[in-house]
C-alpha cells in the first residue's frame, strides 16, 4: 500500500512535469501548502501560462466516478445544485490548450 502523503506528493510532481516538459514555468508549494508560496493552503501549484498565473490544487484518488472516464470527451461540465460550474479537462485537451497559450 502506498503512503497517502507519498501519493500526493507524486501527484504534485507529475502535474510539475507536464508543466516543465511544455516549457511553463510552475513552481511546486513546500509540504502541499500553497502558505509557503504566499498562497491560500490549498494551492499546490503555481504556474505562469503566457503571463496568466495558474494556480492547481491536485488529487490522486484510487478510483474515479465513472463520468470523470470522459469516453468520447474532452471536457467534463459539472456542479451542484445553485453552484458554480467546474470544468475538468483530460490530460490532452489539456496539453493541446497550453501548447496553444504558450507557442
Amino acid at each position: 500500500m502506498i503512503n497517502v502523503s507519498k501519493k500526493g506528493y507524486r501527484g504534485e510532481v507529475e502535474v510539475l512535469d507536464l508543466f516543465k516538459s511544455l516549457d511553463i514555468q510552475a513552481m511546486r508549494s513546500w509540504g502541499s501548502d500553497g502558505r509557503s508560496m504566499n498562497q491560500k493552503s490549498d494551492v499546490d501549484i503555481v504556474a505562469d501560462v503566457d503571463g496568466y498565473e495558474l494556480k492547481v490544487q491536485v488529487k490522486r484518488r484510487k478510483k474515479l466516478p465513472a463520468y470523470l472516464k470522459f469516453g468520447n470527451c474532452d471536457m467534463v461540465a459539472t456542479r451542484q445544485d445553485r453552484g458554480h460550474w467546474v470544468y475538468i479537462l483530460s490530460e490532452s485537451a489539456f496539453k493541446r490548450l497550453l501548447e496553444k497559450c504558450v507557442s
